[in-house]
């Protein structure tokens, strides 16, 4: 948890100490930044709830795509998911997430964005008693970091968190779970 707010408190000074590195010559980038783009991730996902103690987490993928309209504004959408389940339990997890993104570019090759929108989110548990799906709407935030390969090409790291309140559809006793869901990722997409 410590790592995950390391990473985060420097990705945010990074974003706020960008308008003093940053390269105004837009015409010397390798990369160009507008258009749409779409690429792929392999994450870390952890699933906690606040009416629960601990968290499970697990290795999984997304896709995520987006337009850059200019330097500094786009919309993303992102896709992600993993098993976080043990012990004869599979837990999928997961969400659908829709923002818009603000970026500062930092020099030729790396930019910082961050972005908050809404979620779609969803956790489907299959085990030897009980199965059930549990999904619900809530909001989501992230930042991350782009560096360019190439004039199209680009890695990225990013964390995201979701969180919103998930119904429960087959068990009417349960009104709804407060959940979260974080995502720490090394992705790769191209830009069109």
């Amino acid at each position: 948890m410590m790592y995950k707010i390391s990473l985060l408190a420097t990705t945010l000074c990074a974003v706020l100490a960008t308008p003093a590195f940053a390269n105004t010559d837009t015409h010397s980038s390798v990369s160009d930044n507008g258009g749409f783009y779409i690429g792929g991730a392999i994450n870390k996902t952890e699933l906690g709830s606040g009416d629960a103690s601990g968290s499970a987490d697990a290795t999984g993928f997304g896709i995520y795509g987006g337009y850059q309209f200019n330097d500094w504004f786009g919309l993303e959408s992102n896709f992600f998911a993993a098993d976080v389940g043990e012990d004869g339990y599979d837990v999928v997890t997961g969400a659908l997430t829709f923002t818009p993104t603000f970026t500062a570019r930092v020099n030729e090759t790396f930019s910082v964005f961050a972005k908050v929108g809404i979620a779609s989110m969803a956790v489907v548990v299959d085990g030897y008693y009980d199965d059930f799906t549990a999904s619900g709407i809530g909001f989501t935030y992230g930042v991350g970091i782009n560096a360019a390969l190439t004039e199209n090409l680009y890695l990225r790291v990013s964390y995201d968190m979701s969180k919103g309140d998930l119904d429960i559809d087959e068990y009417g006793y349960v009104d709804d779970i407060d959940t979260e869901i974080e995502q720490l990722a090394l992705g790769l997409h191209y830009q069109f």
